[in-house]
């Protein structure tokens, strides 16, 4: 068995929790400018529609993209809803929503499948796939800035901690 947590180290990781909240929204300074772009195209595009519907859902448009992104550009050929909702752990009427909602701004595209015609694939557009390179290339950028502050030893015990907070996180999903 485990020995217990101390107390004080609850306490520290809390207040670096509590931290990172506060200091969040610095993360949003700098923005490339295709990110300034879509922020303001979405604000143009429906200021109280689909970006209403998506706030809903507690998601941020960002956050939203971006796992969509991941998920679509993982896969060489366009996903049916199915399969994007399922690889985004959402039901399927939420993925539907998101996707109309990108499909409405320009970022998403519904294509016909080649062999059954009552099945839809979603791929990412032009503009999409451009937005999605553009976040990939800012969080890369800004991981590298970070890690510039430490040394090697602390990057690769970084990089083994955070590995150990995504699997307790899994198994805690799992476990639902």
């Amino acid at each position: 068995m485990t020995e217990p947590v101390p107390a004080a180290y609850i306490d520290r990781i809390i207040e670096i929790i509590q931290d990172l909240i506060r200091l969040r929204p610095g993360l949003k300074t700098m923005l490339p400018e295709n990110l300034a772009r879509f922020k303001q195209h979405l604000a143009e595009l429906h200021p109280e529609g689909s970006y209403r519907r998506i706030a809903s859902y507690d998601l941020h448009y960002r956050d939203v993209f971006l796992r969509i992104g991941i998920v679509l550009s993982q896969h060489r050929d366009p996903m049916t809803m199915s399969e994007l909702s399922e690889a985004l752990a959402v039901p399927l009427s939420t993925a539907t929503r998101l996707v109309d909602w990108l499909v409405e701004s320009g970022y998403a595209e519904r294509l016909p499948d080649p062999q059954d015609r009552r099945i839809v694939r979603v791929a990412l557009t032009a503009a999409g796939q451009e937005l999605y390179h553009t976040l990939h290339s800012y969080i890369r950028q800004r991981i590298e800035e970070l890690l510039q502050r430490f040394t090697p030893e602390e990057r690769d015990c970084l990089v083994v901690l955070l590995r150990k907070v995504v699997e307790f996180l899994q198994d805690q999903e799992e476990a639902r």
